[in-house]
């Protein structure tokens, strides 16, 4: 069953209940006060006579006494209490066929004549403060039955409308908050049948939630289509970075094939190009799988307490000794404690220092101090620089800067868009300056 269905079942089911309950509810009011309005004028009829007459004159049987009192289509008369009609005035005969009865209390009833209902009420007329005999007034109730009929009629026959009405209103209401469901799913099915990303039209900006939803869908399709195409460039630039190494292994080992066996030097300039190649593949393989699985699952940080300054001081010393290279390192306080992932600190700093070291032939500057309530960190190497153009771009995936563009440094523009990814992920920020041909700094700031 279609959500447009269901909603116009529910409502009118809804609908058709309430008016159930409010129908009922109005005719059992109605029918309340409609009868006690009849009693009361009986008993205002009754009060009256009794009032305008004696005792005496009442029992005496003179019914012109009586017709007066007599309410339209109903009947007086005098009873004692041995069921003895003294004294009667009706308008209709059949009013007379009305079994005798006594009361010691006033009393309302009602009756039945044939197929006619009739309320009765009977008075006592006191003599020496006891009951002697009873005013008993009668009155048909057809026009309180046509009344009510009525009523019913006029309520049924506008129940209906309403219905009608209901039916239709909930047709229009469901076509209009259901708009923007359906041009979703037909938006959906020619996405799936095209293959091609597409967005809602939203014709009339609201804030209701329907809206709201084709909002966010419209977010989630260009969110989507955003790493459809980040991703088909990714692959476009692993394919084409792959495409140098392997180029270079095939044209090496064609050159082996030929001449490499009769000319040493061949033999040994293809060996060391193609292990070159090698090592750079590796290298390149080993980023791409960090990416990916960076991206499909998001590892879980082992965060731990770390002496930001001790630990700068332990990475460095590995790195001078292979690279034979001075790094100074500059702190204001002997102990500068952070909580952060080691590893994952470690591979940031690696990546950092390795560019600084590559693409700088001078001293490097480490430079470890405190950031508002954490730590922040900066590499300085004196070396090309970036221009200032290029700036914003060094975090791109497979960017290098022209100058740095080549053979000699092996890089394959991943590091720096690893080493962001990282300190993102460590909620922290990283933000490049440089001076081209002087100087570049990378400075990243942790939370403490």
């Amino acid at each position: 069953m279609k959500i447009r269905t269901k909603l116009q079942l529910f409502a009118s089911l809804f609908l058709l209940v309430l008016l159930l309950i409010v129908n009922i509810l109005v005719c059992l009011l109605f029918y309340e006060q409609s009868m006690e309005q009849e009693k009361s004028t009986l008993e205002s009829q009754a009060v009256l006579l009794m009032k305008n007459y004696k005792t005496a004159e009442l029992l005496k049987g003179d019914s012109k006494l009586l017709s007066p009192y007599t309410p339209d289509d109903g009947m007086i008369r005098i009873i004692d209490s041995r069921f003895n009609v003294l004294n009667e005035a009706s308008d209709d005969d059949d009013f007379k066929k009305l079994p005798v009865h006594f009361s010691n209390d006033d009393d309302f009833a009602i009756v039945r004549i044939d197929d006619d209902f009739c309320l009765t009420y009977r008075l006592p007329i006191p003599d020496e403060d006891h009951p002697r005999a009873n005013i008993e007034i009668t009155e048909s109730l057809d026009a309180f039955r046509e009344t009510m009929s009525t009523l019913m009629m006029i309520i049924l026959g506008a129940s209906i409308v309403a219905l009608l009405l209901s039916i239709i209103g909930g047709r229009l209401l469901s076509n209009l908050l259901l708009k923007p469901i359906a041009s979703m799913s037909h938006t959906m099915k020619d996405i799936q049948e095209s293959g091609s990303f597409k967005k809602i039209k939203i014709e009339k900006k609201s804030k209701d939630e329907l809206h709201m939803m084709a909002d966010t869908f419209n977010a989630m399709i260009g969110q989507l289509e955003k790493n459809f195409t980040r991703q088909q460039q990714f692959l476009a630039d692993a394919s084409h970075e792959l495409k140098t190494p392997l180029t270079v292994i095939e044209s090496y080992a064609k050159l082996l094939k030929r001449w490499g066996t009769s000319d040493p030097d061949i033999q040994k300039e293809a060996v060391d190009a193609i292990y070159s190649e090698a090592i750079r593949m590796k290298t390149l393989t080993r980023q791409l799988l960090y990416i990916a699985s960076e991206e499909q699952e998001e590892t879980k940080l082992k965060k731990e307490s770390i002496d930001f300054v001790s630990f700068c001081k332990k990475m460095l010393q590995p790195l001078q000794r292979i690279h034979n290279r001075t790094i100074h390192i500059h702190h204001e306080d002997h102990e500068l404690f952070i909580r952060s992932d080691p590893e994952k600190l470690e591979q940031v700093l690696l990546i950092l220092l390795d560019n600084a070291l590559k693409y700088s032939e001078k001293e490097i500057d480490l430079f470890v101090q405190h950031a508002g309530s954490g730590a922040s960190i900066t590499v300085k190497d004196y070396g090309i620089g970036i221009p200032e153009n290029e700036l914003e771009a060094v975090f791109d995936r497979f960017y290098r800067v022209d100058k740095s563009r080549q053979r000699k440094t092996g890089g394959s523009g991943l590091g720096l868009s690893i080493a962001k990814s990282i300190v993102d992920r460590l909620g922290g920020t990283i933000r490049v300056e440089s001076k081209e041909g002087s100087w570049t700094s990378f400075t990243i700031t942790l939370p403490s």
